[in-house]
């Protein structure tokens, strides 16, 4: 039975591969795809993608155009992220960022490069903290970068997006001493709408960090062995503790590992939102 159902997937890939490979010059062409829709007419819309352990997040600016920062593993990448690219039919990158150079970010590179056209590709070293951008018509804040640090985590590209008072903070994988470093630079920039868990929360954690971002919503990118860190199982929860004691706007964890690709999508501060949903199978290819 279970040689059969794996036969049956296996062929199903193999059917959705051809398919795109025969429409893959329409996906370039394409200036409106499924994915610009989803949620309805938002202008900025952050998919982050369920890959294990690692990160890869797609942004919808509200210019139209596409980003893509990291890529997972290259086993997720090929799994997760390219099916989801070609599902919702988006041939062109803009952009192709990586964070840093860990191998759970910068899964299939080259191959992303080349099959999606990328036209811009920017990493850590491209930024210094502090340095704000009109990005596509969001308001991009360099959070830490390259310069910050000598470790590869934590000199890890960190940002925040602002679209009309929304909000979202990308933590990268930056320790606590990083978050330190940013509260002691930008004290201002701290509080959040959404913030994406530094380092997938295996790695540690300043709880007066996450206390000070206060936001609604936080979204960790992680497999199963989050529930054995120390970051998790106790420093978050510390944090939580406090953000609720003091009355904060925390009101949903999202760990992808239990509600898969999660969606935030934006038009302001009076108008966001964030849905999730788990990659179908036949897209995604086995669990390992």
């Amino acid at each position: 039975m279970a040689l059969k159902l794996f036969k049956r997937l296996r062929a199903l890939r193999r059917e959705s591969s051809q398919e795109t490979a025969a429409c893959e010059l329409a996906h370039v062409q394409q200036t409106v795809d499924p994915l610009r829709h989803a949620g309805g007419p938002y202008r900025l819309k952050v998919v982050c993608l369920d890959v294990d352990h690692g990160d890869s997040t797609l942004l919808i600016l509200p210019s139209g155009r596409v980003a893509l920062v990291d890529s997972a593993k290259d086993e997720w990448c090929e799994r997760r992220v390219i099916p989801f690219l070609e599902r919702h039919q988006i041939g062109e990158l803009a952009y192709y960022i990586n964070t840093h150079y860990h191998e759970d970010h910068v899964g299939q590179r080259e191959r992303l490069l080349k099959q999606f056209h990328v036209k811009e590709v920017w990493d850590y070293r491209n930024f210094e903290a502090g340095q704000v951008l009109d990005f596509e018509g969001v308001r991009l804040t360099i959070l830490n970068a390259y310069a910050d640090a000598e470790d590869e985590n934590d000199r890890s590209l960190a940002f925040r997006l602002e679209l009309d008072g929304f909000s979202y903070t990308h933590g990268a994988d930056v320790y606590a001493s990083g978050q330190r470093r940013i509260a002691e630079r930008f004290p201002a920039l701290l509080t959040t709408d959404v913030y994406r868990a530094n380092h997938h929360f295996h790695g540690s954690v300043d709880i007066d960090y996450l206390v000070a971002a206060d936001p609604e919503v936080i979204i960790v990118s992680a497999q199963e062995a989050v529930y054995q860190r120390v970051a998790y199982t106790h420093d978050f929860l510390e944090a939580v503790r406090r953000i609720r004691q003091a009355g904060g706007r925390l009101r949903d964890v999202c760990l992808t590992l239990e509600r898969g690709n999660v969606l935030v999508y934006a038009n302001g501060s009076e108008d966001w939102g964030v849905s999730t949903a788990a990659p179908r199978v036949a897209f995604a290819g086995l669990y390992p």
